[in-house]
């Protein structure tokens, strides 16, 4: 699967110094993922004392990042 970024994901990636690569380890090997009431996908993985937390939207061919964002918690 391919991955396309939103132009927020991208502003946000960018204003929060999270890398593609972390984003793309985050998608491939989640520590946790559920899907949202919006069918969006949302996937965690722990760095250290954060969870790195990625919304995106899977298609039939890809995957679209909505935004990322660190967080302290599971929710």
């Amino acid at each position: 699967m391919t991955l396309e970024y939103t132009e927020h994901a991208v502003f946000r990636m960018r204003y929060r110094r999270i890398s593609k690569a972390k984003v793309e380890d985050t998608i491939r090997n989640p520590d946790f993922s559920f899907v949202t009431r919006f069918d969006r996908s949302v996937v965690l993985k722990r760095y250290g004392d954060k969870f790195l937390k990625v919304i995106c939207e899977k298609s039939n061919d890809k995957i679209i990042v909505v935004t990322v964002y660190w967080t302290g918690r599971l929710r």
